[in-house]
């Protein structure tokens, strides 16, 4: 039972990780001018693909 619980605590949830990237993101840019944060934006990738988002018509 305590190797289960164990990997249960090591696994981490959607939230957590998405905290994890905004904390990371948020360090990277933290000195940046408003012109540099854009073109950070525009050069990294989305984390889920464009088509995801995308509206069927």
């Amino acid at each position: 039972m305590k190797i289960k619980e164990e990997k249960q605590k090591k696994k981490l949830t959607m939230v957590q990780q998405l905290r994890q990237i905004r904390d990371k993101v948020n360090e990277e840019i933290k000195d940046l001018s408003s012109h540099e944060v854009i073109k950070y934006l525009k050069r990294k990738k989305a984390l889920h693909s464009t088509k995801t988002w995308r509206k069927r018509v």
